[in-house]
């Protein structure tokens, strides 16, 4: 087969496994976040939402908030989210930080989501009684100012007290949005957002249901809400990690779609290559004619083909392999991202692809090459 049949047959199942891996990997990596999200919906953490007609999750007030925690059995650990409302200003010695959004929480909120405490403290009873201006720092945020001794940080001018620095662990869970910095629930309703505790910053109210199933749960609130007299007909209960399960499952189910492009692709590249291949037969009708005339069964022209075929589409996979690895590494470093899952699942499966594409196109050409009439292709000038 001349150079330039086995390059473009290179190039083109180069480019089918290249785009088959590129879409594979993202999708690799939705399949293994949604499974873990399945495992964790079953942990006994769950929280409270409110959710109206009109908005499909609507927040609480502070007040409203806190009588659902008293609904609550009875020793179950509860916490609450809330969130600024508009960008607050976050500063260090008069540079901004980039970041613009805090997270006001009780006690048990690391405790409870699965914020690993580094450094430091969480807060305590007092932070949130006294509305005291302290805060909690992602590792993230803190790695920022870290080497300047940093004690201190300004939100909208004011100084905080950093108190703690936490990092989030693999079952952080991401609905709770990019606060990353956390101050006391009620620091941020007294002097950040300025505004009493009847307004409606609290999204969710996380709560561990230890051996009490949903049902129970469900149960018991309502018979306490009766008896105490509080409307929760708004109110829906879940998993923590629902939301987030949910989102990705429909990523997946799209991702599932470009999957079959990426494979067309490859399959109309195998088809490319089945062309090719046949062409460059045909330029060779009297070398595989003098091979037939001195003795060479149908067999051996059929593998002398494939062989040829099969080198340049496995090599092609090998090319497409190792660009995918190149290009999902790059786009991880640059977003700073994990958005690529590139592991020996995605090498066997790009190599599987290039055999399989090296199996299917080399048959019909070496088909072809097995039927030619050896008489009239040594006539041929």
């Amino acid at each position: 087969m001349e150079n330039f049949y086995k390059r473009l047959l290179i190039i083109g199942i180069a480019i089918g496994v290249f785009c088959s891996l590129a879409v594979f990997t993202v999708g690799q990596r939705l399949w293994t976040t949604t499974m873990l999200q399945r495992k964790l919906l079953e942990s006994n953490i769950c929280k409270i939402i409110c959710s109206s007609e009109l908005l499909s999750n609507s927040h609480m007030s502070l007040s409203y908030a806190r009588q659902i925690q008293g609904l609550l059995p009875e020793g179950i650990k509860s916490d609450l989210k809330g969130l600024s409302l508009g960008d607050a200003h976050i500063s260090f010695k008069g540079e901004p930080l980039p970041i613009n959004l805090v997270l006001g929480t009780d006690v048990n909120m690391a405790e409870l989501v699965g914020l690993q405490l580094i450094n430091g403290r969480y807060f305590d009873p007092e932070d949130v009684a006294e509305h005291k201006k302290v805060c909690v720092l992602k590792s993230n945020v803190y790695d920022l100012i870290a080497a300047r001794n940093a004690a201190h940080i300004d939100i909208n001018g004011v100084a905080y007290e950093i108190v703690g620095i936490v990092s989030e662990s693999e079952n952080y869970d991401k609905s709770l949005g990019e606060g990353d910095v956390l101050v006391p629930v009620s620091t941020l309703y007294k002097h950040i957002e300025n505004t009493s505790d009847r307004s409606e910053l609290i999204s969710q109210i996380v709560f561990d249901k230890q051996a009490y199933s949903n049902q129970q749960i469900q149960h018991l609130l309502q018979k306490n809400a009766r008896k105490e007299g509080v409307e929760i007909s708004d109110l829906k209960l879940m998993p923590l990690h629902y939301d987030e399960f949910r989102r990705n499952e429909a990523y997946l189910k799209e991702m599932s779609k470009v999957v079959g492009i990426a494979l067309l692709i490859l399959v109309i590249a195998c088809f490319n290559i089945i062309y090719i291949a046949t062409a460059s037969i045909m330029d060779r009708e009297r070398e595989i004619g003098l091979h037939t005339a001195l003795g060479a069964k149908h067999y051996h022209i059929c593998r002398l083909i494939a062989r040829e075929v099969f080198s340049c589409a496995f090599r092609g996979g090998l090319l497409g392999t190792a660009t995918a690895a190149i290009f999902n590494t790059a786009s991880n470093l640059s977003s700073g991202r994990f958005s690529f899952s590139f592991n020996v699942i995605s090498l066997m499966a790009g190599l599987l692809l290039a055999t399989a594409a090296g199996l299917l196109t080399s048959l019909f050409p070496a088909a072809k090459a097995a039927k030619l009439d050896p008489i009239a292709a040594l006539r041929e000038e």
